[in-house]
């Protein structure tokens, strides 16, 4: 072989090694997780605005650097998860939010009010990029409003199903549920966060 050749040769091995190594050391791309409009019973005020809320709360916890996620506008579930099939997502969230009533007591407007404010400080960043940040402020707003409603000893019940868009629909519920200890309390972003916990494990293990 004539050194010229010799030389390309050499330096069509280099550029291959290279690229392979650049292909491997690239990050993976994040997981997609699509979450769906959660049913909710027991509320006051707009079931609406609040399963808005949840589903983005949903959002803001399940994004990061090896996971992402977006909201699903559908509100059947053979629809939603058709809806996260089309977008992409090999994961899909459905939640459910029940709420029941301790059936006493007056609320403490100055403390409810106070401890519902907790939802303001909520990890919103990544739901500002994701579902924009007007969407944020007025599920923080939400989420603030529904704690502000809830008494001692009412009981949040959480629960949701997580799959693929094949097989979300006929997945196992699991359902986690807390009772308020003071009026006011904000049940819902603790169950949320759990939730999101258990929903990125899932999505992610290999």
């Amino acid at each position: 072989m004539s050194p010229i050749r010799s030389s390309l040769a050499a330096g069509c091995l280099i550029v291959g090694a290279a690229a392979t190594v650049s292909a491997q050391d690239a990050p993976a791309a994040p997981t997609c997780v699509a979450v769906m409009l959660p049913s909710v019973q027991g509320a006051e005020g707009s079931a609406t605005s609040l399963a808005t809320a949840v589903r983005d709360l949903f959002v803001s916890y399940l994004t990061g650097p090896s996971i992402r996620s977006i909201p699903l506008e559908s509100r059947l579930a053979p629809q939603a998860a058709l809806e996260a099939g089309q977008k992409g997502c090999g994961h899909v969230v459905i939640p459910s939010v029940t709420k029941k009533r301790s059936g006493g007591g007056a609320m403490g407007g100055a403390l409810g009010q106070a401890v519902g404010t907790a939802a303001w400080s909520l990890p919103y960043g990544g739901a500002a990029s994701g579902v924009g940040r007007a969407a944020a402020i007025g599920a923080a707003q939400t989420l603030s409003g529904f704690a502000g409603e809830t008494r001692r000893k009412d009981e949040i019940t959480l629960g949701y199903r997580v799959g693929t868009p094949e097989t979300v629909v006929n997945a196992a519920p699991v359902s986690n549920k807390a009772k308020a200890k003071v009026d006011g309390e904000d049940l819902i972003t603790p169950l949320v966060e759990r939730a999101a916990q258990d929903v990125f494990a899932s999505a992610t293990r290999r």
